[in-house]
């Protein structure tokens, strides 16, 4: 998997953020809002009878947030990478780091309180390597023990969860669940499409839901579209089985990095 580089010098060249150069922009950050809202459109499609007037936007509902964090501790990301590969859990911490410090008057697809809320979960699931983010953020002593625990309340939640559809040695998923697929819709508008055509060259979110398939089933297969929507959202389609991440969400991320 090639760095989201692409995504920036093709987006930024497309327009979606025409005061700023790609060399501008933190590579990094990036990076980590695709990973990060990649994990939480999967975990609102999981939450419990969740449909789009129960989880018309995965950014809205703090239980998916909530949940994004054991599927990242699930897909290993987090975790060193091979040589050649792209810092997945650097760029994760790069990202929130600059989410939760944002002025609350700038129209970012998370809200810096949302952004704290996966920040808490991922530090208390393991304080010593998220010490930095915690730092950044002013997550001190009280409350990285205060984000210990609700990561432990939330981890016994989602492992009951996730628990008959988990793969491995003598586990057998469901008849009716099945892999994750991702599906880089070809769009109209030429900005979307050129987010589109980088996310298709740089393979993140196929390595992604390889990772995902590795460990997990999902109830039913179904599909991670990217795609255009109209605006800056991420919700469940669960009539067609997919987890939609619109294009323009994406955009967004680059526009709110592109305000300097």
């Amino acid at each position: 998997m090639r760095r989201c580089a692409a995504v920036l010098g093709v987006a930024a060249a497309m327009g979606v953020v025409p005061t700023v150069r790609a060399s501008d922009i933190n590579d990094d950050v990036i990076l980590g809002a695709l990973v990060a809202e990649f994990h939480i459109s999967v975990a609102a499609s999981l939450l419990p009878d969740a449909t789009p007037e129960t989880v018309p936007d995965a950014a809205t509902s703090e239980a998916a947030i909530i949940g994004a964090a054991q599927l990242i501790l699930l897909t290993g990301i987090i975790d060193r990478p091979q040589a050649g590969e792209a810092d997945l859990g650097k760029a994760l911490d790069a990202f929130l780091s600059f989410a939760v410090t944002l002025e609350p008057t700038r129209e970012a697809p998370l809200t810096p309180t949302f952004a704290r809320v996966l920040a808490c979960q991922l530090i208390g699931a393991d304080p010593v390597a998220h010490a930095a983010l915690g730092s950044t953020i002013g997550v001190k002593t009280e409350a990285a023990a205060d984000c210990q625990k609700s990561f432990a309340k939330a981890a016994a939640l989602w492992n009951e969860r996730l628990a008959p559809y988990r793969r491995g040695p003598g586990l057998t998923p469901p008849k009716d669940s099945g892999p994750r697929y991702v599906e880089i819709a070809p769009v109209i508008d030429e900005a979307n499409e050129a987010i589109a055509q980088a996310l298709r060259g740089n393979g993140l979110y196929d390595s992604l839901a390889e990772r995902l398939n590795a460990e997990l089933a999902l109830p039913f297969a179904r599909m991670l579209l990217v795609t255009e929507c109209g605006g800056p959202n991420a919700f469940f389609n669960p009539d067609r089985r997919e987890i939609v991440l619109c294009d323009e969400r994406i955009a967004a991320w680059i526009a709110v990095l592109g305000k300097g």
